[in-house]
């Protein structure tokens, strides 16, 4: 014989079904931003492959948020970088996933997708260069040598940051 759910019950169940999915979201999302924050799995500290922005995050990172601002509008506003849309970056993945799955394997393919996103990669990246480097350029010589400072300061930070993880690791 099977029991009829009173509202009470059904009611309650829901809640804890919510409660669960909402911990869960919570958990997901703490794990996201941590890997999004340093880079992900990997190697840090030993000799390994950079994470992810390891090299333009300090210079970016240690300017006044208003030279922050004005440096991601002139990327958002310059129309000489060969920045792919979303559809454009899906449709280079896809022709990558049918080369690796050609039967012969088709390395001129594969070849040309890994051409074509290096050169879009590259013209940001000079578009980066050319918006940050205008962007010191500008400034005078006392805000130049602050922002050296602070930068020095952010790179002294990292090192440190990452001796001590050494240091734990070799401790364990």
């Amino acid at each position: 014989m099977t029991q009829v759910p009173t509202p009470r019950r059904r009611r309650l169940t829901r809640l804890a079904l919510g409660l669960s999915l909402a911990l869960n979201v919570m958990i997901l999302g703490a794990l996201g931003g941590a890997m999004w924050r340093h880079g992900g799995p990997g190697p840090r500290g030993d000799g390994g492959l950079p994470g992810l922005r390891s090299y333009a995050s300090p210079y970016v990172q240690a300017l006044p948020p208003e030279a922050r601002r004005d440096l991601h509008g002139k990327m958002r506003s310059s129309g000489t970088a060969h920045h792919l849309d979303r559809a454009a970056r899906r449709a280079l993945y896809d022709e990558m996933l049918a080369a690796l799955r050609a039967e012969p394997f088709q390395a001129d393919v594969a070849a040309a997708v890994l051409a074509a996103q290096g050169e879009a990669a590259a013209s940001v990246q000079t578009v980066a260069h050319n918006a940050w480097l205008a962007e010191v350029s500008a400034m005078d010589t006392v805000a130049r040598k602050a922002y050296a400072d602070k930068l020095q300061e952010r790179l002294q930070a990292g090192r440190a940051r990452k001796k001590d993880k050494r240091e734990s690791k070799a401790e364990r």
